[in-house]
């Protein structure tokens, strides 16, 4: 129990309500999030995400797209004086 509880000598029950409510809550969101996932097709292909995160070369397109930030921010911070 609470130490607010135990001062004010409430009773178990009303912070099992409490308890099971955040439960419920969180439930109900973790449910929503899941529902959003599947209908958004996030779980569609799940093999090419361990692919992405091994493309380290330089024709790849992840490569391509960190190169081209990495010269965008550089070229910025050059013009900046920093």
């Amino acid at each position: 129990m609470c130490p607010n509880c135990i001062l004010n000598q409430a009773s178990l029950a009303s912070g099992i309500y409490i308890a099971f409510g955040i439960c419920a809550l969180f439930f109900v969101v973790g449910g929503a999030a899941m529902y959003w996932a599947f209908r958004n097709g996030e779980f569609e292909n799940m093999e090419d995400s361990k692919f992405e995160m091994l493309d380290d070369t330089p024709e790849g397109r992840l490569a391509i797209k960190a190169k081209a930030q990495y010269e965008r921010l550089r070229t910025r911070n050059v013009g900046s004086g920093s």
